[in-house]
């Protein structure tokens, strides 16, 4: 390693090397599938399919704003093709890597270390900094978990700022371009996730650590980022989200903790974090996770302890290593939005360690040079050769449970035997696959396991549905709008009352369902089904044309508005739907090609039209 540091330019090959290492161990991650809340986010986001309607992208979640426009650039290139998705993520990835490189080298750079002999290699240093940092198998949910770009994404935001203002700060030229620049990359930081309200905080800490003046503080480069701690407070508070929180509330159900037992939660979150860091073993999607309530319960207090510790330890090394410290305190202020007071209803996920991970690999790189690297740079680059091999090899292997919804849910249930939501989603994947006795025991497990869990009733109402077992798919569907009332569950109570011949109560909960989720195509599209079976046409046609609105590849939607302009004898309309329908998959019917033939000049390729309702599962 050392001869080629001594024959090559470090940087160009830092740069090869972290970008290689990275395509390397997630080079098996490109074909994974959607999966968990990428259904909600991306598959079944119809905001996200028109990236013209730029105001529509804004509404679903203003601070995430280019985290949802990323995702209809991706839509847009791709549709639902897995693979550029997962290019887009893989490369902000290497792109946060070589920021945790230049950051590490711009830290070991300035005049608050240039004394300490770690900065004799400070390339070494930093290249490493960038490996654990690319090739961390935690890091694996923020890139091949395709929504969690939005936490990829924050934190190459986040870096590139503060990596911008470092560089303001130590430049003799263009120091203004670069300061504008942070502030810039800041501001995007802040419209991509919440989670980087943290960045003037970072900023403060970093000019405390290494930039700041024997006298004070340099406060007219701090005070304009510490204004923009407001943008995220203030977006909330005037552009409210209440599509965002319709989807949110789907994907992670009611909440039912309080601040104070979050807080000691996440006393023992952080000591589990802490343990995934440095031993990265039995990794989970979906973590079964106690709730504490009480501070004096031993996993809390030693976990409180351990925390305190090392923050005192932290504090303590702080004059002699410098970089060291700075990474321990980065650590706990990146964690600090989701592991604090304010309560979520999933207590941990390792995506929330994606920024945290800067902060770790600058302390694996420092503090393997002072343990090793001081009285042996060739002991140094070993261990962590070492340490860097076994985590890409535990990357490689995170990525092939990834590779598809079973082996990634099965995989969860192994994990986290005593959780409803995983039986779930695997009864999900099973109902997919025609496996119904399998889909049927997993959602009775998990109603077993949590029986106030709103979604194992719907799914396990749309088989009863499907089996024509009405008065049970009732009682499910009823159930689950007494526990949450999700608007799917009123649309499949709806459909069941329209099986039933109750047109008014189906109409009504379609309506409640439009109600609760004003952008639900589908809801649109039973409810016009509805009213076409009972003759009230305009209103049929009305209501496939707002699903076509919402979802402009709804081809059932296109069958029977077609269906339906046929029968008020609109029939060139009714052609242009057909065709629709056809270019987008639908079903032919030779019966209605038959009457569309006698009423309009024969042409090429006459599709046909089906209408059997939808439902949600």
């Amino acid at each position: 390693m050392l001869i080629i540091v001594k024959f090559y330019n470090l940087k160009l090959l830092s740069t090869i090397l972290i970008i290689g290492l990275g395509i390397l161990v997630y080079s098996n991650a490109l074909f994974c599938p959607f999966h968990f809340d990428d259904e909600y986010y991306i598959v079944n986001n119809f905001a996200i399919k028109n990236i013209q309607n730029l105001l529509n992208i804004w509404a679903i979640c203003p601070c995430r704003f280019i985290t949802f426009f990323s995702l209809a650039l991706n839509y847009h290139f791709h549709r639902l093709d897995v693979l550029g998705f997962h290019l887009f993520n893989i490369a902000v990835h290497l792109g946060s890597a070589i920021l945790v490189w230049w950051l590490t080298l711009l830290t070991l750079s300035t005049p608050a270390v240039k004394e300490d002999k770690i900065t004799r290699h400070a390339g070494l240093i930093a290249l490493f900094a960038g490996l654990v940092f690319v090739s961390h198998p935690v890091q694996v949910e923020g890139v091949t978990y395709i929504w969690q770009r939005a936490t990829a994404m924050a934190a190459f935001f986040y870096l590139a700022s503060l990596c911008l203002y470092v560089k303001s700060r130590l430049s003799r030229s263009n120091q203004s371009t670069y300061y504008i620049f942070s502030l810039v990359t800041a501001v995007m930081a802040m419209f991509t996730k919440e989670n980087t309200i943290t960045l003037p905080l970072m900023v403060l800490l970093y000019e405390f650590c290494f930039l700041k003046d024997k006298g004070s503080m340099n406060w007219q480069y701090i005070f304009p980022f510490l204004l923009t701690i407001l943008i995220i407070p203030l977006t909330i508070l005037f552009f409210k989200s209440n599509r965002f929180q319709e989807i949110r509330g789907v994907v992670e159900g009611p909440q039912g903790i309080s601040p104070a037992d979050y807080l000691l939660t996440q006393f023992r979150v952080m000591a589990t974090y802490i343990r995934l860091v440095f031993l990265p073993l039995n990794l989970n999607l979906d973590y079964d996770y106690p709730i504490y309530k009480n501070f004096s319960a031993p996993s809390v207090f030693f976990s409180f302890l351990f925390l305190m510790t090392i923050l005192y330890s932290a504090k303590r090394l702080f004059l002699k290593y410098r970089l060291v410290s700075f990474s321990i305190f980065w650590f706990f202020l990146a964690l600090l939005p989701d592991s604090s007071i304010l309560p979520l209803e999933d207590v941990i996920f390792e995506h929330r360690l994606y920024l945290a991970l800067v902060g770790f690999s600058m302390f694996m790189a420092g503090s393997m040079y002072y343990l090793f690297g001081k009285k042996s740079i060739k002991t140094m680059v070993i261990i962590l050769t070492m340490i860097m091999a076994c985590n890409s090899f535990l990357t490689y292997q995170r990525n092939q449970v990834w590779r598809d919804k079973l082996t990634l849910w099965d995989d969860a249930v192994g994990k986290s035997p005593h959780k409803a939501r995983p039986y779930n989603n695997r009864g999900r994947i099973y109902y997919d696959q025609g496996d119904i006795p399998r889909a049927m025991s997993d959602f009775n497990k998990a109603i077993e396991i949590k029986p106030q869990y709103a979604d194992p009733y719907i799914n396990r109402g749309r088989i009863y549905y499907d089996q024509g077992k009405l008065t049970q798919a009732l009682s499910d569907y009823n159930k689950a709008i007494e526990i949450n009332p999700y608007a799917e569950a009123y649309n499949n109570r709806g459909n069941v009352f329209d099986e039933q011949g109750n047109f008014t109560q189906a109409v009504l909960d379609y309506d409640k369902a439009i109600e609760l989720k004003p952008d639900y195509a589908q809801a649109y599209y039973n409810h016009g089904s509805a009213f076409g079976r009972h003759g009230h046409l305009t209103q049929a046609i009305s209501d496939f044309t707002k699903a076509i609105e919402l979802n402009p590849g709804y081809a059932q939607a296109y069958n029977n508005r077609a269906v339906t302009y046929f029968m008020i004898k609109e029939y060139e309309k009714a052609w242009g739907d057909a065709r629709r329908a056809q270019a987008l998959g639908a079903p032919v019917n030779p019966g209605f090609i038959s009457a569309l033939k006698k009423v309009i000049p024969p042409r090429r390729g006459i599709p046909s039209v089906g209408g059997a309702s939808g439902q949600d599962i």
